[in-house]
């Protein structure tokens, strides 16, 4: 065996021991390291005196520079704002070797933010009685505005109720042979730009986002009618359940309409008019518009790790200790959407019950990857989903991280369908098993106020994974399930096997929608799999639910677990089997205190719970260096001058160059002469901003010309 193998055999074992499977350190000794800040400049040799400005030229540099690694590369990362405005994307030669990692770090306490997002600036007063905002010329769209670090309301009727609690109508009928929703007229008003409004209906277990093609006037009640393609596919589906609710059958499903200037009635509401590219925003108590902090999100997705092929992945990748905020999922807007189950939703529906699906975007992707860790990073303010493992991936472990205040899922792994063409009832087991997402670790996360957009998305959600971990999670404030793994509704065998759902903390899950479950599954798991020491409390159904909820919840198909020593308080309880196979169960009737305590995230990541806010993001945070602008009267009085990188270089036979500071002392940078060129350079990326002199020469031949440093 050569020496390389062998290291990489000694570095997997120790993978098996502490690593991937477990929460210790799987790296090694440090081979390079270099430094990113958002003051820093692309020019820069990356040190942490001269930092990179962007990761992408990190991502460069460790690229073209690791060669034969004997250790981990660091990438640290200062404290600021990285302003994304394209993905951010890992290929197979980002990653590490012979089992020694890349890793992409907050340097000490400071928190790196990566923001899809981009600021709206020049609010004037609208209305002042009502305290009406505008900003004009904004020609950007998307979904979702955050004021001062707060997620606002896109103004809807009716408004939610006290505390930001769910409040709803109810459809008067659904016409199925009309194919329309039938609503009280008192409802609808002449809306400046109809086509605009949405409808938000939930739906049993899922929730839909319908565009209005179409109001008639009937009377008491107006027929709405929708736009495609989601008109059609959602009279096309016989699932979930259109129409009456199931638990009542006197009552109609509810919604709310969302996405007119005339519903803009209520602080915090928010309305774009695309017609006339004018922003409005009613502000809340104590906001001035004038001088607030207003972010929009602009990008789907931040970061990208991708593999080219299940032969050719990325491996041995970190990231850690990084925020993410500001994604946009702009689906909804250009053709509406229908959730069919867990936040993923419909790309067809053509009749009978026959679906094809697909994923929402995430703030991070991966696929065709092993080894990762990605470890201690906060995710918030995103409009769609965080983590998404989606296939080909192996051995990885997420840990410790914070997922809060997203509209979908908080961490999905692994594919629900093959392909957006594949009927979703056929199960997944593809002849390339290495497509499986297999043997990764969710462990130690904290994934709480999530769903927020698509109702009937998951806390943690799996579609066909297998040897999959998913333990020591704290799971809550969910609209639909807090955990759900498997799909396709199948007993056939198919990719699963052996998932384990073990010591998990969930509470306040299920809190809008029907048929869900604290722990959910669907379909045939194998054998070997565990839904064990999991602790649930304080879940209720809600009384705008179609009908009831569940405890653990083994849906069409399930089997091959082992439900046991779970312990439920102020919740639904027990194992409901619908249509399920077989299983084994014990003590789920107990209130072990060992399980109380041991369940949710562990002591050495306890500390997470207290990091749920990002910063403000900074966009106009500048690199430190010299102003070219301000230097013209230096270049022209020095024609061999430059300035780069916060590097004041300048080519004379003066043997006397020193620079003053604003205050007029001396500066005790030594000047770095190359004696070929005859340049010689003082670094200044380290001073703050201001008016600063560089002096030549001494006595009477001494001169000195001003310039100013930007930072």
């Amino acid at each position: 065996m050569n020496s390389s193998r062998f290291r990489a055999c000694l570095r997997a074992l120790a993978l098996l021991v502490g690593g991937v499977g477990g929460v210790g350190s799987a790296y090694s000794a440090v081979q390079a390291t270099y430094y990113v800040s958002p003051r820093g400049s692309d020019e820069n040799p990356g040190t942490e005196a001269m930092p990179f400005r962007t990761i992408a030229k990190a991502r460069d540099v460790v690229r073209e520079s690791k060669g034969t690694m004997t250790g981990d590369v660091v990438v640290r990362l200062r404290g600021g704002t990285y302003v994304l405005t394209e993905p951010v994307v890992f290929g197979p030669r980002d990653g590490g070797s012979d089992g020694h990692y890349v890793r992409y770090e907050n340097y000490g306490d400071e928190t790196p933010l990566l923001t899809g997002g981009q600021p709206i600036e020049g609010w004037t007063i609208h209305d002042q009685g009502r305290n009406i905002w505008k900003s004009t010329g904004v020609t950007r769209r998307f979904r979702q505005i955050y004021v001062d670090g707060t997620k606002g309301i896109r103004a809807r009727l009716p408004n939610l109720g006290n505390g930001g609690s769910p409040n709803f109508y109810r459809l008067t009928k659904v016409d199925t042979n009309g194919r329309a929703l039938n609503i009280a007229s008192s409802y609808v008003s002449d809306w400046k730009n109809p086509t605009k409004v949405e409808m938000h209906l939930m739906i049993a277990w899922a929730d839909a986002t319908l565009r209005l093609a179409s109001t008639t006037n009937m009377g008491s009640y107006t027929k709405v009618k929708i736009q495609d393609p989601e008109g059609t596919m959602l009279f096309n589906r016989p699932y979930p359940m259109l129409g009456v609710t199931f638990g009542d059958r006197n009552k109609q499903q509810c919604f709310y309409l969302e996405n007119a200037f005339e519903f803009l009635d209520q602080a915090g509401e928010w309305y774009l008019d695309e017609s006339d590219n004018v922003l409005y925003y009613m502000a809340r108590p104590g906001e001035d518009m004038s001088k607030a902090h207003v972010v929009v999100p602009m990008l789907e997705n931040l970061v990208t790790i991708e593999g080219s092929s299940t032969s050719d992945m990325v491996g041995y990748l970190s990231i850690k200790g990084l925020a993410f905020a500001h994604t946009t999922f702009m689906r909804p807007s250009r053709s509406g959407l229908l959730n069919l189950q867990a936040g993923q939703f419909n790309t067809a529906a053509p009749g009978g019950n026959k679906y094809m699906l697909w994923r929402p975007n995430s703030a991070l992707t991966v696929t065709n990857a092993h080894h990762l860790r990605i470890e201690r990073n906060l995710f918030a303010q995103l409009a769609a989903s965080g983590i998404d493992f989606i296939s080909g991936t192996r051995d990885n472990l997420i840990v410790g991280n914070v997922l809060t205040d997203l509209g979908g899922t908080g961490i999905t792994v692994g594919k629900f369908a093959q392909d957006t063409l594949t009927e979703i009832h056929i199960p997944y087991n593809p002849v390339d098993k290495d497509e499986i997402s297999t043997r990764d670790t969710v462990k130690n996360n904290l994934v709480t106020k999530v769903t927020t957009e698509i109702q009937g998305a998951i806390g943690i959600a799996a579609g066909y994974p297998r040897h999959l971990v998913i333990e020591h999670n704290e799971v809550s404030y969910t609209n639909y399930s807090g955990i759900s793994v498997g799909f396709g509704w199948t007993r056939s065998p198919n990719a699963m096997t052996a998932n384990k759902i073990n010591w998990n903390h969930i509470h306040h899950v299920s809190q809008l929608l029907a048929d869900a479950g604290n722990i959910y599954t669907l379909s045939n798991q194998g054998s070997g799999s565990q839904i064990q020491y999991n602790y649930m409390h304080d879940i209720s159904g809600s009384p705008w639910a179609d009908y009831w909820i569940n405890g653990i919840y083994l849906d069409e198909g399930s089997s091959g677990f082992d439900v046991s020593h779970n312990v439920f308080a102020r919740a639904p309880s027990g194992i409901a089997c619908n249509s399920c196979g077989s299983y084994t169960k014990s003590d789920n009737e107990g209130s072990a205190a060992s399980t109380i305590s041991g369940a949710g995230i562990e002591p050495a990541y306890g500390d997470i719970k207290t990091r749920l806010t990002i910063p403000l993001a900074n966009f106009h945070e500048t690199p430190t260096g010299v102003s070219r602008d301000a230097v013209g009267s230096a270049a022209n009085a020095i024609p061999a001058l430059r300035i780069r990188a916060g590097r004041l270089s300048v080519r004379t036979g003066e043997t006397v160059l020193s620079v003053l500071d604003p205050e007029g002392r001396k500066l005790a940078h030594r000047s770095i002469v190359d004696r070929e060129s005859g340049w010689r350079t003082i670094d200044l990326s380290g001073e703050r901003s201001g008016r600063y002199v560089l002096v030549l020469g001494s006595g009477e031949s001494r001169r000195s010309v001003p310039f100013v440093l930007l930072r």
